[in-house]
Order: C-alpha cells, then sequence, then structure tokens
C-alpha cells in the first residue's frame, strides 16, 4: 500500500468537518450531550493524520534532526491517547452499572498501559526510531515492557483495551463501530505488519467519519421517539 503526505493532509482536511458537525449535534441535543467525547474522533484524528503528513514531509526532505517532535506527537495519540479516550468515551454513555464499571476500569489501566509505553520514548531519543518502508512510515519503538512480556502479548492487550468497550456497549452503533475497528485490525495487520502503527491509524482516521452516521442515526431516533 502507497501512503504519502497527501494522503494524510487530504484525510486530515476531510475530517475536520465531519468532527465539527459530530460536535454541533452533541451539544445542541440534550439526550446526547454524553457522547462529545465520540464527536471528537475525527477532529482528533484529524489532527494526528496532519500531524504524520508533516512527518512524511520531513522523512521526504532526508532531515533527520527534525523528526522527533512530529514522530513524538504522533505516537502520543497511537501509543497513549486513545488508550484511554476510547474506554472513556464508552464509560461516559454507558447506562448499564456493570459495564459502566468495568470501562471505568479499563479506561484507568488503558491509561497506565498507555503512560508505560510512552513515557520511555519521550524521555529517551534513541528508544524511538522512524523510516520509511514499502511506501508507508515504521515507528520502531523500545517498550519498558520488552524484557519482561512478549511484544504480540503487547500488542494483544492495546487491542482489547480499544475493542473491549465498544464491543461491550450498549449502544448499538459502538458495536457496530467495534466490529468495523476490529476488521481493520485484522486487515492491516495481514497486509501490513511492518508498518501496522502508521496505516492503522491511516484507516481508523477514515473510519472515524463511522460518527457522522452514527449522529444522523440517533438524531432521527431522538425525532422518531418525539
Amino acid at each position: 500500500m502507497c501512503f504519502s503526505a497527501t494522503a494524510s493532509f487530504t484525510v486530515s482536511a476531510a475530517l475536520v468537518p465531519v468532527g465539527v458537525y459530530c460536535l454541533n449535534e452533541s451539544y445542541r441535543s440534550r439526550c446526547y450531550q454524553a457522547y462529545w467525547p465520540f464527536a471528537l474522533y475525527p477532529l482528533i484524528f484529524g489532527v494526528q493524520q496532519a500531524i504524520e503528513g508533516w512527518l512524511w514531509l520531513i522523512l521526504e526532505t532526508g532531515d533527520a534532526g527534525l523528526i522527533r517532535i512530529p514522530a513524538l506527537s504522533f505516537v502520543f495519540f497511537s501509543h497513549f491517547f486513545w488508550l484511554f479516550w476510547i474506554p472513556y468515551s464508552c464509560y461516559k454513555i454507558e447506562s448499564a452499572e456493570n459495564k459502566k464499571q468495568l470501562f471505568f476500569i479499563i479506561t484507568v489501566m488503558g491509561g497506565l498501559f498507555g503512560l508505560v509505553m510512552y513515557l520511555p520514548v519521550l524521555m529517551f531519543a534513541d528508544w524511538m526510531s522512524v523510516s520509511l518502508i514499502e511506501h508507508s512510515i515504521s515507528y520502531e519503538l523500545t517498550l519498558l515492557l520488552d524484557d519482561f512480556v512478549p511484544r504480540i502479548t503487547v500488542r494483544g492487550a492495546y487491542v482489547l483495551v480499544i475493542l473491549v468497550p465498544l464491543l461491550f456497549s450498549s449502544e448499538k452503533y459502538l458495536r457496530y463501530f467495534g466490529i468495523i475497528i476490529a476488521l481493520s485490525v485484522l486487515l492491516v495487520a495481514l497486509l501490513s505488519a511492518k508498518t501496522f502503527i502508521s496505516v492503522w491509524c491511516f484507516f481508523a482516521a477514515i473510519l472515524s467519519c463511522y460518527m457522522l452516521y452514527m449522529f444522523i442515526c440517533l438524531e432521527k431516533q431522538k425525532t422518531v421517539h418525539y
């Protein structure tokens, strides 16, 4: 698969109006104001893709000294932010008390897990390397957990933190979204394992447009109830 700065910037620009619409829908509806964390998905993914577009431009010029800031910014989202924001989003709207408690626990664990992965990379420059492989960006990170836990276990834990709250949510639209995300994980793992982080985040950014569909459906649902 071939990606580029143009692809990242295009996706970023497309996600901004989607995010603005979703955020507006969540704030103007009394029924769905708690959904505002989901409304931010397209906007935040848009920022993340803009950062990777910036990184693409630097990698293409070959100026290695400028790589660290955009790379750290991208990894902040991929290895820390989404690990607590997605379960927090599900916790925020969950109506079933037992699931709400579970999602709160996953939110805390996801945040701690993310800190364990991200802080060492932030502190030690040689713990992260970025390169172009097969027309995609590869992020190679050294993790604190590498001496204790196989990398495949870390990846499995990451996927569970992301998927469990979505797949077990009481909101059907989030369960659908969880299924779509799970399929994207499998597809990218099969087709682009070496550059999984970059490629999956790119497709997840596109899939965040699902939030537009969800908010349109929620608005229609509210209208029917009234």
